[in-house]
């Protein structure tokens, strides 16, 4: 069997068995945005860790390397934030090609000193290798969370509503932008773009989801909405109904969709790199969102059958499967 045929996930699944000879301090190992263990202080311990690599990820020649820098570390920070967490510590791996500029390296540091200093994490370590060809970039961060608050894949309840901290689709027509259709210059080119150069980790929102007492589950949209709901349904074993004219859509979007002719939809479910946060919960968790102004979208309900369905603004629901990036089969 070759790897583009197993998946990504199904690769994650054969290498996860039997693999914790010490299990008395783990709360959470593969299967969630972060690994979780207890030290005996009062908060849990998170761990998360993440690769980006020239030609699968990014490009030099679409990115440059301050934002590259922004977008490596706050990849790791959405990851603390869907586990409820405060990011704390980073550790930094580079693997260099022999023939890139120093400058560029100075500028992806400053990048990662811009994010790093706005959450508070320090960078305590790391290594630096050659590359024969690409330049390689992994981060490693930790973050703590009160054992009360952190918030898994595997918890979300039948009836629980699906909430979303932010539109949803704009890296995904971002990337096809700058990949696709360079020449687009409508007025929302640039937000587009900048959402998926740039995209902002929701580390308040999941801090606050995860205080509010209201939140079951949650996820960070990397590889999309419809993916990565299916991994909340597959972990929790529920299904769900999406409302499609609930989704947060951006105006940028709707607008390069009008002109391409596309379905924002298909941006919006399947694209990934969002990274706002998914999480089911109470249905009060919207109008404690209202009152403390923070932004949360309902876009569907948890339900106890296994199957999944998307609802339309006519009321229809139709059948969907959870699709979103897989890495070895290099497709949605």
């Amino acid at each position: 069997m070759k790897l583009n045929e197993l998946g990504e996930f199904g690769f994650i699944e054969r290498i996860s068995p039997d693999h914790i000879p010490r299990p008395n301090h783990v709360v959470r190992g593969i299967g969630d945005d972060c690994a979780v263990i207890r030290t005996g202080d009062p908060d849990l311990y998170l761990i998360t860790t993440d690769l980006l690599i020239e030609g699968i990820h990014f490009t030099r020649k679409t990115t440059d390397p301050r934002r590259l820098g922004r977008k490596s570390i706050s990849v790791n920070l959405s990851d603390i934030a869907a586990m409820g967490g405060v990011p704390r510590d980073a550790f930094i791996a580079i693997a260099v090609p022999e023939n890139l500029d120093v400058e560029f390296l100075d500028a992806l540091y400053e990048g990662i000193h811009e994010r790093t200093q706005e959450f508070q994490v320090n960078i305590l370590g790391g290594d630096t290798t050659s590359s024969l060809r690409d330049f390689m970039i992994s981060i490693t961060l930790t973050g703590t969370c009160p054992d009360s608050q952190v918030l898994f894949r595997n918890t979300a309840r039948p009836g629980d509503h699906i909430f979303l901290t932010g539109p949803v689709g704009d890296s995904a027509a971002g990337l096809d932008i700058l990949l696709n259709r360079p020449e687009y210059d409508l007025t929302g080119r640039n937000s587009l773009i900048h959402a998926h150069l740039d995209p902002y980790p929701h580390i308040e929102q999941g801090r606050w989801i995860a205080q509010s007492g209201y939140a079951h589950a949650m996820i960070d949209v990397s590889d999309g909405v419809s993916a990565d709901l299916g991994h909340i349904c597959d972990e929790s074993s529920v299904g769900c109904t999406i409302n499609s004219h609930a989704l947060p859509l951006s105006d940028e979007l709707r607008e390069y969709c009008h002109a391409l002719k596309k379905d924002p939809l298909d941006f919006a479910l399947s694209g990934g790199e969002d990274y706002v946060l998914l999480c089911t919960g109470d249905p009060a968790l919207l109008d404690s969102a209202h009152s403390s102004h923070m932004e949360l979208f309902d876009i569907g309900i948890i339900e106890e059958s296994r199957e999944r369905f998307i609802r339309n603004s006519h009321g229809m629901r139709y059948p969907f499967q959870s699709r979103g990036w897989d890495h070895f089969s290099g497709s949605p």
